[in-house]
């Protein structure tokens, strides 16, 4: 079903324009060597294409299979084709018969460039060619590359490959790929240069073909086809997988083997169906509007009709913004677009991880644009909740899955791959996330207040999804958790509420000038696991502060304990003169719905807070105006 989709895309996207034509791939090279006409290096050195900002070339790709070696692309390839060099000259092997196979492999791969360079020019009487072949012949690459370290004297440093840039500078080879420029045009870019590629790109895939067995593609369903030994091109870009990329489909062991057949003609897909579907794989992986990296894992996404729909979900997954949001949860099937004719369009998403020299496919999702679309709305009702700062990044939201899902790890490289999965299917397909995620997002919770004070409380994301997580894995009898505090009978909510008071008492008892621990930071982690323990010894230490700011100011007093008391309503209480009867322990899913209780109360008190002020401000404004008024100023 997976390869089926896949292959339907990539007819799809290349009949729109989407994707890349049979052939030719996109592809990132540092290093352009100008010539001009005569083979002759124009300039101090090579021109540089930065990493970062740097242009992606359409760029021939060859059909051949390189597993065993000796193959070169066309018109761009490394240091071993085009120059007959190894990347690492310390890696050179010792013992004289390896070492003579690797001279001889890259002498193959070398001649097979330039004979490629010396045919085109050949057949096409191509005067660019001419240019790059006298290059060669003069073995000019001695003026731009050197064999040592950056700085001489640099004894920490070990040697490699040195490139001069048209700057006269040098900066160090990494494996990086070459192409060439004559006369000012990149001959990447050059339509006749292209052209002649599609013609032995054609032949290329006739000659394999022809050599390749007979049989029904499992794909298509076409009998009599030429069946693929090797799944190539490499799906490249999967997190865990080598720089040179991996298969999805592998077949290089034994336990493979079935019905007497080996390798790929146990599960038999034609050339042209591997050619697509690994097309489509490396598009959707390198196109941020279809894919997302994140822990470990790519996702790819994408609808069989519809190229609106995956612009609309790469936004709610990676840089959800406030107003998309709304519009979603108005307006279900509108977006930046009109979805309201594709709500039965298919949509189909893959999660991938790597393994080496594989690629694993960890989750394959089918389901309809409607369902999608509804799901997402769901997830972001169960995400909504109170926020407690006015400070976000832009550049990542705090819905935005990266944000939530790092709450669970002290650092984003901690990150682990099924995290990233179980929220990614909560917010397509609807599920629960496991109870067991809550754990790690209430440690790092508790160890930040004890180390950062209430400031850990600044991370929206954080409490976003610890409602999602209680609200979908709640019980028939428990309480639902609304998006702004709530009168509500649920003891583990009310004894963070309540914590979140004897808080903001203490800082009213100092002036909001405490220094050093509060009682947050002491006892939060004890409150929130073993209550009647914790709160013991904070209902006595509040009617302590009690009484001090009741000396400041009996009125706010007063206010304080009135909401002390219609909290305490709802514990159990032995006598009325006692404190209320607390819990001995609560589970994780109770830990979770204390740090509710208690971020909500806080930020309840903050808004508050905020709006006494503005009034406050407000009236000393008007005031002011009225004096002027009234002195004529």
């Amino acid at each position: 079903m997976l390869l089926n989709a896949l292959c339907d895309f990539y007819q799809r996207a290349s009949r729109d324009g989407i994707i890349e034509e049979s052939g030719f791939t996109k592809k990132y090279i540092r290093w352009i060597i100008p010539l001009d006409s005569e083979g002759n290096l124009e300039g101090n050195g090579l021109i540089e294409n930065p990493r970062k900002e740097g242009r992606h070339f359409v760029i021939p790709r060859s059909s051949r299979p390189k597993n065993a070696g000796g193959v070169a692309e066309f018109l761009w390839d490394g240091l071993e084709a085009i120059f007959s060099l190894s990347n690492d000259q310390d890696s050179i092997e010792p013992d004289e018969t390896k070492r003579a196979q690797q001279e001889t492999n890259r002498k193959i791969k070398n001649d097979d460039f330039w004979k490629q360079i010396t045919s085109a020019s050949e057949n096409l009487n191509s005067a660019p060619l001419k240019a790059v072949l006298k290059f060669h012949h003069k073995c000019s690459h001695a003026s731009f590359l050197r064999w040592g370290k950056l700085t001489e004297d640099t004894k920490k440093e070990n040697p490699c490959w040195m490139v001069k840039v048209a700057t006269g500078k040098e900066e160090k080879f990494k494996a990086d790929n070459f192409t060439f420029q004559v006369s000012g045009e990149i001959l990447l870019d050059n339509e006749i240069l292209k052209e002649y590629w599609r013609e032995q790109f054609v032949k290329e895939r006739q000659d394999s073909e022809s050599s390749s067995e007979i049989g029904i593609c499992l794909i298509t369903g076409k009998e009599n086809v030429p069946i693929s030994a090797s799944h190539l091109p490499k799906i490249t870009g999967v997190p865990g997988t080598t720089s040179t990329g991996a298969t999805l489909v592998s077949f290089d062991k034994d336990s493979f083997q079935s019905y007497g057949l080996d390798k790929s003609y146990n599960s038999p897909i034609s050339l042209p169906a591997v050619e697509e579907y690994c097309n489509s794989l490396n598009f959707l992986i390198s196109n941020h509007k279809h894919s997302l990296k994140i822990g470990g894992i790519v996702l790819c996404f994408w609808a069989k009709e519809s190229q609106l729909v995956s612009d609309l979900f790469s936004e709610l997954l990676e840089k959800p913004r406030a107003e998309v949001i709304r519009d979603l949860l108005k307006k279900p099937l509108k977006g930046n677009g009109d979805f309201s004719t594709t709500e039965n369009d298919q949509f189909y998403s893959v999660t991938l991880a790597g393994n080496s020299g594989r690629v694993i496919v960890k989750n394959w999702m089918h389901i309809t644009v409607g369902q999608a679309v509804e799901n997402y709305k769901k997830w972001f009702e169960d995400l909504n909740i109170v926020s407690l700062s006015d400070n976000e990044n832009a550049d990542y939201p705090p819905l935005s899955l990266f944000r939530l899902a790092v709450t669970t790890v002290r650092e984003p490289r901690d990150l682990r791959s099924e995290v990233s999965l179980q929220l990614y299917r909560a917010a397509l397909e609807g599920n629960s996330p496991s109870i067991m995620l809550l754990k790690p997002i209430l440690h790092r919770l508790s160890t930040e207040l004890a180390k950062d004070g209430l400031s850990a409380l600044n991370n929206l994301s954080r409490f976003a999804l610890l409602r999602l997580i209680i609200n979908r894995n709640r019980k028939d009898n428990d309480t639902m958790i609304e998006p702004n505090i709530t009168d509500i009978e649920d003891v583990a909510y009310n004894c963070g509420r309540l914590l979140a008071i004897f808080d903001d008492l203490q800082m009213a008892a100092h002036d909001y000038q405490l220094e050093g621990a509060g009682v947050t930071a002491r006892y939060y982690g004890s409150a929130s696991s073993a209550p009647n323990s914790a709160f013991g010894i904070l209902w006595r230490l509040h009617q302590h502060h009690l009484k001090k700011v009741g000396r400041k100011n009996r009125g706010k007093a007063e206010a304080i304990t009135k909401k002390i008391e219609n909290i305490s309503m709802k514990f159990q209480n032995p006598s009325p003169n006692k404190p209320p009867q607390f819990p001995r322990s609560f589970n994780l899913q109770q830990q979770g719905r204390f740090a509710l209780g208690f971020y909500q109360q806080k930020a309840s008190d903050r808004h508050q807070r905020t709006a006494y002020l503005d009034s406050k401000k407000n009236q000393i404004t008007e005031e002011l105006i009225y004096n002027n008024e009234i002195n004529g100023e």
